[in-house]
């Protein structure tokens, strides 16, 4: 088990704790999963809204994006890739938080497979559930207050009513602002909370609102701080992972001539029309430092044979995947971050350890253990006693020979 200080300097060990090829790959997946649903499903709403696709696949690329405003028959379609976007990032940020809470506790051997089974089977719905329920509770509080505003319409005691109990609706509408505050602390420690205590729902409700009231300063510090930390170890790595794709570029280009460097610029043409948005998010925001990660200079087509073009091709995806692994390190520190985070609140406002507790998935591999322990013993014994019927049986027969 890790020695934690339960303070600020834990969260540090986020970046070190992420940079794990088990963790990485799981947010990998649910990363890939999510964008796969979002990207089908927004390019269906554009085409529902009469949108070409040529036209809007030259626009948008692999990143597509829009806003409400402009969808009409589309908008159903968009939401469902929204909410299944949602879907896999808290299954996904439920495992790499249960992965990253074994490793705190010493489990070195808990596979990516246990932790992708965690949180599917036995807390998929749990982490959906518990955002679902708080906002729930401020939409029927809401809700309430459309009713008595119906009720203020009566003439005369309408008006007095509203007017006399004036302070109960403001307390009420200001706590339908905590409710909204603790859905969007959900939103964040859910998986965590889950992963952590192996609990359901309702712990991830109760944990949700007590850290919000209990320790809402250190929350915010804490979060921020992790979300700095992934920002910059997004940067460490994407910066060492373009020092290592240059450095693959120039030994291949030794060995294969001009040939690789026409299937490089090729395959860099298609990556860069697949993803420009991103090229232009990051110069707009840290300018021409962008280049220290993405693209240098501006690539344009160029004629290759079939062969040539259809290998480009194949680098090209094998590139947008090299890229979306390296992305999921952002989520996977900001994700391990949030169980670390969860460990220390709880003991700040408990006085609880969780990693010194056995949860129900431990117990319940402990109890399977003994099964088969049990088992081999009794199968052990069973086959004692076989031999020593057996002996009985030969030394009865030679004594019958004898007489």
């Amino acid at each position: 088990m890790v020695a934690m200080r339960f303070d600020y300097r834990d969260i540090f060990r986020s970046a070190r704790l992420a940079f794990s090829f088990q963790r990485i790959w799981i947010q990998f997946i649910g990363l890939l999963y999510g964008y796969l649903g979002y990207l089908i499903f927004t390019y269906l709403s554009l085409l529902i809204d009469g949108k070409n696709l040529g036209d809007a696949w030259s626009h948008f690329g692999l990143l597509p994006y829009t806003s409400f405003t402009p969808l009409r028959f589309g908008l159903i379609p968009f939401i469902i890739g929204l909410l299944s976007l949602l879907f896999f990032w808290l299954v996904t940020s439920t495992g790499v938080a249960r992965a990253t809470y074994m490793q705190l506790k010493g489990n070195t051997f808990y596979s990516w497979r246990e932790a992708f089974t965690f949180a599917l089977k036995k807390k998929g719905s749990s982490v959906i559930s518990t955002p679902i329920a708080i906002f729930a509770m401020a939409f029927f509080a809401g809700l309430g207050g459309v009713v008595v505003g119906l009720v203020g319409r009566i003439p005369y005691l309408g008006e007095l009513g509203i007017s006399l109990f004036a302070i109960v609706w403001f307390m009420a509408s200001l706590f339908i602002i905590f409710i909204l505050m603790a859905f969007h602390v959900s939103l964040f420690l859910t998986p965590a909370i889950l992963a952590t205590t192996d609990d359901d729902a309702f712990e991830g409700i109760f944990q949700s609102f007590s850290t919000l009231y209990s320790q809402p300063w250190r929350f915010i510090f804490y979060e921020l701080l992790v979300a700095l930390l992934a920002v910059v170890g997004l940067g460490v790595f994407a910066f060492f992972a373009k020092q290592a794709w240059r450095l693959l570029t120039t030994i291949l280009i030794w060995g294969m001539g001009d040939k690789y460097a026409d299937l490089s610029y090729g395959a860099s043409y298609l990556l860069q029309t697949w993803i420009y948005p991103i090229a232009a998010w990051s110069k707009a925001v840290i300018g021409e430092y962008s280049s220290y990660f993405l693209f240098t200079h501006e690539f344009s087509a160029i004629e290759l044979p079939t062969v040539m073009t259809i290998s480009s091709w194949i680098l090209a995806v094998f590139m947008v995947i090299i890229g979306g692994f390296i992305l999921s390190y952002l989520f996977t520190i900001f994700n391990a971050g949030q169980c670390v985070i969860f460990l220390i609140l709880k003991k700040k406002k408990d006085d609880e350890n969780l990693l010194e507790r056995k949860d129900k998935e431990e117990e319940e591999e402990e109890e399977k253990e003994g099964e088969t322990e049990e088992k081999k013993s009794g199968e052990g014994q069973g086959n004692e006693v076989k031999k020593k019927k057996a002996g009985r049986k030969k030394k009865e027969r030679k004594s019958s020979s004898s007489k």
